[in-house]
Protein backbone atom coordinates (compact mmCIF):
# COMPACT_ATOMS: atom_id res chain seq x y z
CA UNK A 1 0.00 0.00 0.00
CA UNK A 2 1.20 3.36 -0.55
CA UNK A 3 1.32 6.77 2.02
CA UNK A 4 -1.55 7.68 1.39
CA UNK A 5 -4.42 7.43 3.47
CA UNK A 6 -6.22 4.41 3.97
CA UNK A 7 -9.52 3.48 2.80
CA UNK A 8 -12.25 0.94 2.37
CA UNK A 9 -11.26 0.44 -0.89
CA UNK A 10 -7.46 -0.34 0.75
CA UNK A 11 -9.25 -2.65 3.49
CA UNK A 12 -10.72 -4.34 0.82
CA UNK A 13 -7.87 -5.18 -1.53
CA UNK A 14 -5.60 -6.51 2.07
CA UNK A 15 -8.29 -8.72 2.56
CA UNK A 16 -8.83 -9.89 -0.66
CA UNK A 17 -5.18 -10.76 -1.39
CA UNK A 18 -4.58 -12.09 2.21
CA UNK A 19 -7.43 -14.54 2.14
CA UNK A 20 -5.63 -15.72 -0.74
CA UNK A 21 -2.52 -15.98 0.68
CA UNK A 22 -3.76 -17.87 3.52
CA UNK A 23 -5.58 -20.25 0.90
CA UNK A 24 -2.49 -21.07 -0.90
CA UNK A 25 -0.43 -21.14 1.87
CA UNK A 26 -3.12 -23.82 3.20
CA UNK A 27 -2.67 -25.55 0.00
CA UNK A 28 1.33 -25.52 0.47
CA UNK A 29 1.03 -26.82 4.03
CA UNK A 30 -1.25 -29.49 3.97
CA UNK A 31 0.38 -30.95 0.49
CA UNK A 32 3.75 -31.03 2.67
CA UNK A 33 2.27 -32.31 5.59
CA UNK A 34 0.82 -35.54 3.10
CA UNK A 35 4.26 -36.09 2.64
CA UNK A 36 5.26 -36.84 6.03
CA UNK A 37 4.30 -40.36 7.36
CA UNK A 38 3.52 -40.40 10.74
CA UNK A 39 3.56 -36.93 12.01
CA UNK A 40 0.94 -35.77 9.58
CA UNK A 41 -2.18 -35.34 11.86
CA UNK A 42 -0.07 -32.87 14.06
CA UNK A 43 1.02 -31.20 10.90
CA UNK A 44 -2.78 -31.08 9.43
CA UNK A 45 -3.93 -30.12 13.22
CA UNK A 46 -1.26 -27.23 12.91
CA UNK A 47 -2.27 -26.18 9.81
CA UNK A 48 -6.15 -26.19 10.69
CA UNK A 49 -5.53 -24.18 13.78
CA UNK A 50 -2.85 -21.23 11.53
CA UNK A 51 -5.66 -20.91 8.85
CA UNK A 52 -8.71 -20.69 11.28
CA UNK A 53 -6.19 -18.19 13.23
CA UNK A 54 -5.55 -15.56 10.10
CA UNK A 55 -9.01 -16.07 8.98
CA UNK A 56 -10.31 -15.27 11.99
CA UNK A 57 -7.66 -12.32 12.05
CA UNK A 58 -8.97 -11.26 9.08
CA UNK A 59 -12.68 -11.05 9.97
CA UNK A 60 -11.71 -8.95 12.80
CA UNK A 61 -9.42 -6.48 10.55
CA UNK A 62 -12.68 -6.56 8.30
CA UNK A 63 -15.00 -4.95 11.08
CA UNK A 64 -12.51 -2.67 12.32
CA UNK A 65 -12.44 -1.27 9.06
CA UNK A 66 -16.47 -0.37 9.31
CA UNK A 67 -15.47 3.10 9.85
CA UNK A 68 -12.65 4.00 7.50
CA UNK A 69 -13.40 6.73 5.21
CA UNK A 70 -15.01 5.88 1.40
CA UNK A 71 -12.01 5.82 -1.45
CA UNK A 72 -9.36 3.47 -3.30
CA UNK A 73 -12.47 2.15 -5.61
CA UNK A 74 -12.51 -0.28 -8.15
CA UNK A 75 -10.96 2.20 -10.65
CA UNK A 76 -7.88 2.29 -8.26
CA UNK A 77 -8.39 -1.83 -7.84
CA UNK A 78 -5.03 -3.53 -8.62
CA UNK A 79 -6.97 -6.29 -9.80
CA UNK A 80 -7.33 -5.46 -13.43
CA UNK A 81 -6.16 -6.69 -16.81
CA UNK A 82 -2.11 -6.28 -15.54
CA UNK A 83 -3.34 -8.60 -12.19
CA UNK A 84 -4.80 -11.07 -15.08
CA UNK A 85 -2.38 -11.17 -17.59
CA UNK A 86 -0.04 -12.31 -14.39
CA UNK A 87 -2.21 -14.94 -13.24
CA UNK A 88 -2.33 -16.34 -16.56
CA UNK A 89 1.36 -16.09 -17.38
CA UNK A 90 1.49 -18.01 -14.44
CA UNK A 91 -1.01 -20.62 -14.98
CA UNK A 92 1.00 -21.44 -18.35
CA UNK A 93 4.31 -21.36 -17.04
CA UNK A 94 3.01 -23.76 -14.15
CA UNK A 95 1.47 -26.07 -16.46
CA UNK A 96 3.94 -26.11 -19.40
CA UNK A 97 6.81 -26.16 -16.86
CA UNK A 98 5.11 -29.28 -15.40
CA UNK A 99 4.25 -31.27 -18.26
CA UNK A 100 8.37 -30.74 -19.39
CA UNK A 101 9.36 -31.98 -16.36
CA UNK A 102 7.33 -35.04 -16.06
CA UNK A 103 6.64 -35.86 -19.75
CA UNK A 104 10.31 -35.12 -21.26
CA UNK A 105 12.55 -35.36 -18.29
CA UNK A 106 10.84 -38.06 -16.20
CA UNK A 107 11.36 -35.72 -13.65
CA UNK A 108 8.14 -35.18 -11.99
CA UNK A 109 9.40 -35.31 -8.05
CA UNK A 110 10.66 -31.52 -9.32
CA UNK A 111 7.81 -30.17 -10.56
CA UNK A 112 6.33 -28.96 -7.09
CA UNK A 113 9.43 -26.52 -6.77
CA UNK A 114 8.73 -25.86 -10.05
CA UNK A 115 5.48 -24.27 -9.25
CA UNK A 116 6.53 -22.90 -6.32
CA UNK A 117 9.24 -20.79 -8.02
CA UNK A 118 7.22 -19.97 -11.15
CA UNK A 119 4.63 -18.49 -8.50
CA UNK A 120 7.24 -16.84 -6.88
CA UNK A 121 8.07 -14.97 -10.22
CA UNK A 122 4.05 -14.24 -10.87
CA UNK A 123 4.48 -11.52 -7.89
CA UNK A 124 7.19 -9.34 -8.92
CA UNK A 125 5.00 -7.17 -11.15
CA UNK A 126 2.37 -7.00 -7.94
CA UNK A 127 5.01 -4.52 -6.00
CA UNK A 128 3.75 -2.39 -8.54
CA UNK A 129 -0.13 -3.19 -8.43
CA UNK A 130 -0.25 -2.83 -5.26
CA UNK A 131 1.75 -0.12 -4.36
CA UNK A 132 4.00 -2.82 -1.80
CA UNK A 133 7.58 -3.72 -2.02
CA UNK A 134 6.01 -6.56 0.15
CA UNK A 135 5.35 -8.74 -3.29
CA UNK A 136 9.11 -8.63 -4.13
CA UNK A 137 9.86 -9.48 -0.88
CA UNK A 138 7.47 -12.79 -1.22
CA UNK A 139 8.67 -12.96 -4.35
CA UNK A 140 12.68 -13.49 -4.09
CA UNK A 141 11.00 -15.80 -0.65
CA UNK A 142 9.14 -18.35 -2.66
CA UNK A 143 12.16 -18.48 -5.64
CA UNK A 144 14.41 -18.55 -2.58
CA UNK A 145 12.49 -22.03 -1.05
CA UNK A 146 11.86 -23.42 -4.54
CA UNK A 147 15.88 -23.48 -5.32
CA UNK A 148 17.05 -24.55 -1.58
CA UNK A 149 14.57 -27.51 -2.30
CA UNK A 150 16.18 -28.48 -5.55
CA UNK A 151 19.51 -28.31 -3.71
CA UNK A 152 18.77 -30.12 -0.97
CA UNK A 153 17.18 -32.82 -3.22
CA UNK A 154 20.37 -33.08 -5.42
CA UNK A 155 22.67 -33.24 -2.64
CA UNK A 156 20.73 -36.47 -1.52
CA UNK A 157 17.53 -35.19 0.69
CA UNK A 158 14.74 -36.61 -1.54
CA UNK A 159 12.24 -35.72 0.58
CA UNK A 160 12.97 -32.05 0.10
CA UNK A 161 11.19 -32.34 -3.25
CA UNK A 162 7.88 -31.93 -1.09
CA UNK A 163 8.69 -31.08 2.13
CA UNK A 164 10.73 -28.03 1.00
CA UNK A 165 7.76 -26.01 -1.04
CA UNK A 166 4.96 -27.15 0.93
CA UNK A 167 6.05 -25.94 4.60
CA UNK A 168 8.53 -23.34 3.30
CA UNK A 169 5.89 -22.02 0.50
CA UNK A 170 3.40 -22.38 3.50
CA UNK A 171 5.19 -20.14 6.07
CA UNK A 172 6.49 -17.88 3.59
CA UNK A 173 2.76 -17.19 2.42
CA UNK A 174 1.51 -17.08 5.85
CA UNK A 175 4.32 -14.53 7.06
CA UNK A 176 3.26 -12.36 4.28
CA UNK A 177 -0.15 -12.44 5.33
CA UNK A 178 1.04 -11.46 8.89
CA UNK A 179 2.67 -8.46 7.78
CA UNK A 180 0.38 -7.32 5.48
CA UNK A 181 -2.35 -7.47 8.35
CA UNK A 182 -0.16 -6.08 10.73
CA UNK A 183 0.59 -2.86 8.32
CA UNK A 184 -2.94 -2.34 7.89
CA UNK A 185 -4.23 -2.41 11.36
CA UNK A 186 -1.80 0.07 11.96
CA UNK A 187 -2.93 2.40 8.63
CA UNK A 188 -6.27 1.71 10.09
CA UNK A 189 -5.87 3.00 13.68
CA UNK A 190 -3.62 6.00 12.04
CA UNK A 191 -6.61 6.76 10.08
CA UNK A 192 -9.85 6.36 12.66
CA UNK A 193 -11.86 9.18 14.10
CA UNK A 194 -10.15 8.62 17.40
CA UNK A 195 -6.62 8.94 16.33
Amino acid sequence: MTDRQFTKGHLITLLISSAIGVGFGAGWWFFGASSVSGASTALVVVGVVTVLGLAGWLVLTARRGAGLPAGGGREESPFGKQYGIAVLLMLVGIFAGARVLSAVFEFPEAVPAWVLFVVGLHFLPFAKLFGSRRFLVLSALLCVVAVLAVVLAVVGWTAAWQLVPGFGGAVVLWATVVAGLLDGTSRQGATSPAS
